[in-house]
């Protein structure tokens, strides 16, 4: 899948440019971000990410309706959107949060 982000302090991360500033994530969470990250640009589509039930791939409700997640770790979840490239078919991950599921 092809990897998209609405949000740059996470896109930065991913390709590991220097942030300044105090870190939002220790470097547990941010290693299990970025190893995330390559288990979703992986996968051909999102079934993939539903069939590895330790990612917990699930729609979110309420107010984050129209979200998708998975997790990171037992605290932290991605958060993002699928869009679908109907020229080549291909479904596009778009990184929008990265929180504390439990905050």
């Amino acid at each position: 899948m092809i990897l998209k982000f609405n949000n740059v302090y996470l896109e930065n991360l991913a390709k590991d440019l220097k942030i300044p500033g105090k870190p939002k994530y220790d470097i547990e969470v941010v290693n299990k971000y970025k190893r995330t990250l390559k288990i979703i640009q992986a996968m051909p589509h999102t079934n993939g990410l539903r069939n590895l039930k330790s990612l917990h791939f699930e729609a979110l409700k309420g107010e984050l309706k129209g979200l998708y997640s998975v997790k990171v770790d037992y605290r932290y979840r991605l958060i993002f959107t699928i869009e679908k490239d109907l020229i080549t078919v291909t479904e596009i991950i778009v990184v929008e949060d990265l929180n504390n599921h439990y905050q």
